[in-house]
């Protein structure tokens, strides 16, 4: 029983140290030592030597991680409260599999050293999928802890966020490793003198790599912080628009012209001849727009984009980038998204738009939230299909685009290529700097926060969009309906960040830039690294594992 209760303590502490150290609570350096307990305990599970390792190490790591995702994250249940349990659940049970995976390779006799090697490897792996898969909710990948203090994490324009979570779990082990140089218990007085002495040895060696591997990446940063000029050339004047519209009332209350209305009103004091860019959210326009009509405007007059037009006449160099509800209709189903619709098929996209005096451009959003925007691998959930939660117009799974493709934007500077993610995309890096390998040298992050409520939700999504800045060195220009929106330097500094249900327009003047970081050339290298060693030391140890039966 004594036993059972140190696990569970061991297990509370972990999760309790996770979630305080996760956004705005305060204490974001606890993170190096999260995971100890976790370590700690599964030492002690090998006490028991009864039952099966990889089924012990989830049970007993699972109180910790549901900890972590419900205190974080609990605020989904504000959008969806059954998304938001299945999100907490699910997540806390694949996050104990990992633990579980790694405490079952733990009895395969592997050398010591390769121990914290084989952790790491599958975190980094869970991350990588949690990336790439259906059921994705990355919003807990141990980088992203450090978006609160960019000065510290520079180096992220090198290795993304997958060097942050080598970084946090490296330091964690050396930390429980720490615990390890303890004074053994021996018979003989002489014995446990050369023991102590040995193992104090080894403490002060691994105590000075321990403060060498949290000091050195720092200095690292605060140096490329120091040191790093944001080219000021070609700047345009941009203008955010955050037009604090209730998504679940008044948004669908309103039509198209009202909320353009609304748009160009709040935007007006802002306003120069020298404006190039206006950014407005989410949904900024919430009724579907027919995508054919929508590019033959001419032919389907638009009440809403016949406003824009008006202002065109006002300010000729402006640009509008806008969040819209888009549909197209087509002869056959040429996705497995698109449903039957009269005697053809229509497919619903989440759709970012860039409109001036001489063309029209779309982007549909590719990274969908699982439940809301799409349902999960639809063979084996479609039955749950028109389930999908409505936040755009309409429910069930939308349709995605084929690349992330940057806009072009006319100015008195000349052209620039502005990338444009929507919401979710924004905590996606390698996704993310698809915009600017296709060209973007500006980025704008237009989101709908207001689902949420004024939790820390829409304060956490803020600040990932300040780590994507350093990954790429892009000015990003974040545009929510409401919560934070506000400006963004390549270094990470966030600039006139608006507060929560204010109806306001921000200006500022920022700058393209064509410069490609290394993270951005190369992606999530260390997460395909790290699932290749995951891999393989999985293989080594079935190989094993069955050479063992066979000769027993």
């Amino acid at each position: 029983m004594a036993l059972l209760k140190n696990k569970i303590i061991l297990s509370l502490l972990s999760g309790a140290l996770l979630w305080l150290s996760w956004y705005p609570n305060g204490f974001t350096f606890l993170i190096f030592i999260a995971f100890v307990p976790l370590f700690i305990l599964s030492d002690k599970l090998f006490e028991n030597k009864k039952g099966i390792a990889f089924w012990q190490g989830i049970w007993a790591s699972f109180p910790a991680f549901l900890i972590w995702n419900t205190g974080v994250t609990w605020w989904i249940w504000n959008i969806t409260p059954p998304g938001a349990v299945a999100a907490i659940v699910l997540n806390s049970f694949f996050m104990s599999c990992v633990f579980g995976a790694w405490h079952w390779i733990k009895k395969s006799n592997l050398p010591k050293i390769t121990i914290p090697l084989v952790f790491i490897a599958f975190w980094c792996s869970w991350e990588f999928l949690h990336l790439q898969w259906q059921i994705t909710w990355p919003w807990l990948n141990l980088g992203n802890v450090f978006a609160v203090h960019p000065k510290l994490v520079q180096w992220y324009e090198y290795t993304g966020t997958f060097g942050g979570t080598i970084w946090v779990l490296v330091v964690n082990f050396l930390v429980y490793s720490l615990f390890q140089h303890r004074e053994p218990q021996r018979t003989t007085e002489n014995h446990r003198e050369n023991l102590f002495n040995l193992r104090h040895l080894r403490a002060k060696k691994t105590l000075i790599t321990l403060i060498l591997i949290i000091i050195t990446p720092i200095l690292i940063s605060l140096i490329i912080y120091k040191t790093y000029t944001i080219k000021r050339e070609n700047g345009i004047e941009a203008v955010i628009v955050q037009q604090n519209i209730d998504p679940i009332t008044e948004q669908f209350e309103k039509s198209n012209f009202e909320l353009a209305e609304l748009i160009i009103q709040t935007a007006a004091p802002k306003l120069t001849p020298n404006t190039a860019l206006l950014v407005s959210s989410e949904s900024t326009l919430s009724s579907t727009i027919n995508e054919e009509q929508l590019f033959n405007l001419d032919i389907y007059p638009n009440a809403a984009f016949q406003l824009f037009d008006a202002l065109f006449q006002e300010y000729p160099q402006l640009n509008i980038i806008l969040g819209l509800s888009t549909v197209a209709i087509f002869d056959t189903k040429v996705t497995p998204t698109a449903r039957e619709y009269y005697d053809g098929f229509i497919e619903y996209y989440n759709t970012a738009c860039l409109y001036n005096l001489d063309t029209i451009e779309l982007y549909r959003k590719c990274k969908l939230v699982p439940g809301v925007e799409k349902m999960p691998y639809p063979k084996i959930f479609g039955f749950l299909e028109n389930l999908a939660i409505d936040l755009g117009g309409t429910s069930g799974s939308l349709g995605i685009d084929s690349k992330q493709r940057a806009f072009t934007v006319t100015t008195n500077q000349g052209v620039i290529k502005v990338g444009a993610p929507i919401c979710y995309e924004s905590i996606f890096g390698e996704l993310f700097s698809r915009f600017v390998k296709n060209g973007a040298q500006l980025m704008c992050v237009i989101t709908n926060d207001a689902w949420w409520g004024n939790t820390p939700g829409h304060k956490q999504h803020f600040e990932m969009s300040r780590l994507r800045a350093i990954e790429t060195r892009r000015y990003i220009l974040r545009a929510a309906n409401t919560g934070i929106s506000g400006f963004i330097d390549p270094l990470g500094n966030a600039h006139q960040k608006t507060e929560y249900e204010v109806r306001t327009a921000i200006v500022q003047t920022v700058y393209p830039n064509n410069e490609i970081t290394f993270y951005t050339k190369h992606g999530d290298y260390l997460a395909r690294i790290m699932l290749a060693i995951a891999a393989l030391i999985f293989l080594f140890v079935v190989v094993i594992k069955c050479n063992k039966m066979v000769t027993s």
